[in-house]
């Protein structure tokens, strides 16, 4: 019973980690400056959001398959992504990359501008004006999104089982497990997973929560 929810936290956590590390400086750009194609790295980076997580799936599968470019490539090292933990956390990493992308650059265009003017007419660098000005101002709304990003991870099905396939005991997550629970006919399991996936769920909820009240000045 441990073993789904040991890895659905390990899928979620490591794939909201490198997710934000990617979309960290790509939501800053896309907050404060204007480059050539910037709309279609934009495009490419919402893109999952509006895909079935199959499809996403089935792009993995392709790229790093047996037969794929990148597979191909991993292959020849004696290593695969495919029916592991690490093609869950890639495909789940795409996944919630949109979430993080939009809630991220949200956080930081809500900046007021005037802190920012002021901390330059101060003589502030770049660097300065993000770690003393711009973060400071928005990290609560940048943890929700995180955490947010954190349970779409949590509950990611479709593309994780299409590239990690269900393996009980190596590859068995919250999302999969319930659906072969049922499937198995063995709905005492799958009820209980269910109760334990919808507390962590109303748990990040309630500090998301908490965080939007910081940042409103409001009290729950």
């Amino acid at each position: 019973m441990e073993n789904p929810i040991v890895h659905s936290l390990i899928v979620a956590v490591v794939a909201t980690i490198i997710g934000f590390i990617i979309v960290l400086p790509l939501s800053y750009w896309g907050a404060y400056y204007k480059y050539p194609g910037k709309w279609l790295v934009e495009i490419f980076l919402l893109l999952p959001l509006v895909l079935p997580p199959t499809i996403v799936g089935l792009l993995i599968l392709r790229l790093f398959g047996r037969y794929g470019v990148l597979g191909s490539l991993l292959e020849s090292f004696g290593y695969s992504i495919i029916f592991s933990l690490t093609g869950a956390i890639a495909a789940t990493t795409i996944v919630i990359i949109p979430l993080l992308y939009q809630g991220i650059k949200g956080a930081l265009v809500g900046v007021p501008r005037d802190l920012i003017q002021v901390a330059k007419t101060l003589a502030a660098n770049q660097r300065e004006v993000l770690f003393r000005i711009i973060l400071p101002t928005c990290w609560p709304s940048i943890v929700a999104s995180i955490l947010l990003a954190f349970c779409r991870g949590l509950g990611e099905f479709g593309a994780s089982l299409m590239v990690a396939g269900y393996i009980e005991g190596r590859t068995d997550t919250l999302a999969t497990s319930i659906y072969f629970a049922v499937q198995q006919g063995d709905n005492h399991k799958a009820a209980l997973l269910s109760v334990i996936n919808i507390g962590i769920g109303l748990l990040i909820l309630l500090i998301i929560q908490l965080l939007t009240a910081k940042r409103q000045g409001e009290y729950l």
